[in-house]
């Protein structure tokens, strides 16, 4: 998140703002704030008022979940998506700058690793414990 947040996105929005756009984005519509929020890394009520950001730059919206009174979902609008595409091109550059050189099958064993790695932390957060003897 580091080098992300140096480049130069230019839009007018933070980086926190910018990243959870680029993260609803990827998700899709109506991604739950639940989501966006570990996604990112960040607490609810830090999520809470990014979202208020984005929905005053006209960026997303909110939107209740059926069946479930608590959630709420985000929704992109069309500046929001705008924006998006834009942050993905300048990632894509990103991407080749620093991996162009680096073997697909490589990348994707390194992928896979951080993932499985990334949800063991995440079960150990929330019980305690992993799968794992």
């Amino acid at each position: 998140m580091q080098t992300v947040s140096t480049l130069p996105f230019d839009h007018g929005i933070s980086t926190s703002l910018a990243i959870i756009v680029l993260l609803a984005s990827r998700f899709g519509p109506h991604v739950q704030q639940k989501t966006l929020a570990i996604e990112a890394g960040i607490d609810a009520a830090a999520l809470v008022r990014i979202l208020d950001q984005g929905e005053e730059a006209g960026l997303l919206v909110r939107c209740d979940v059926p069946n479930d009174r608590r959630s709420k979902a985000i929704k992109l609008l069309a500046k929001g998506k705008r924006h998006a595409s834009k942050m993905e091109a300048t990632l894509k550059d990103l991407r080749f700058k620093l991996m162009g050189d680096v073997p697909e099958e490589d990348i994707e064993t390194t992928t896979r690793v951080m993932r499985l790695l990334e949800e063991r932390c995440q079960a150990y957060l929330l019980n305690g414990k992993t799968d794992q003897k």
